[in-house]
């Protein structure tokens, strides 16, 4: 019998993957849940064969849940449910344990299969995600940097929200207050001509300036 756990934001969602495994005598979910604290609260005690997350519905292109299940959970093997526009995230997804990747338009039989390769030690991607990530890959070589637009204050802003912390932390952590870090995200968005988090966060591993 496969454990799995599901991470997926919305439930209706969540109850969808969990009835498609259902079908299968070979698999148990253990726990289907909206948050990542709420997932480990209810792990302790217990350990999955393989998890199941959710980029598509998460925040910060799903970079903190994953960090957090990797220092949980180091030999679980993550399968990501994604699409291509996290492509420029494929590399730091696979450096944070992922094992494999199902698109977010793939058939029900595509999820299963992939479950049970990660549960046999193996790894799932598929053509078209190679693909994906080699465009990627081959568009960030040929794009032009320009991160010379941001101050410094507003590159460490963009650098610690893409490490997945609150606008709370990065304040504390730059010393100043969570107000003004809004008005540097804003500032971000505007001069980067972006619109949401996922996107600064897909801004900052283009340009290699997370370090």
């Amino acid at each position: 019998m496969c454990k799995v756990a599901i991470l997926e934001r919305f439930t209706l969602l969540g109850a969808g993957i969990k009835s498609i495994l259902q079908q299968y005598n070979e698999y148990e979910v253990i726990v289907q849940t909206e948050t990542i604290d709420s997932l480990l609260k209810q792990l302790k005690g217990k350990s999955p064969d393989v998890f199941i997350v959710d980029i598509v519905h998460g925040d910060n292109a799903g970079l903190k849940p994953l960090r957090k299940i990797r220092r949980h959970f180091p030999k679980v093997p993550v399968l990501l449910l994604v699409s291509q526009n996290y492509s420029d995230c494929f590399e730091e997804y696979i450096r944070l344990g992922v094992k494999g990747f199902v698109l977010n338009d793939a058939e029900g039989k595509d999820l299963v299969e992939a479950i049970h390769v990660l549960s046999n030690g193996g790894e799932y991607f598929k053509k078209k995600v190679w693909e994906i990530f080699r465009s990627a890959i081959q568009k960030r070589k040929y794009q032009k940097k320009d991160q010379h637009i941001l101050t410094d204050r507003e590159v460490a802003v963009l650098r610690l929200f893409s490490r997945g912390l609150s606008y709370k932390e990065i304040g504390a952590s730059l010393n100043i207050s969570p107000r003004t870090v809004e008005t540097h995200k804003r500032n971000i968005l505007s001069k980067l001509k972006i619109n949401t988090t996922a996107d600064m966060v897909r801004y900052a591993y283009r340009n290699q300036i997370l370090t």
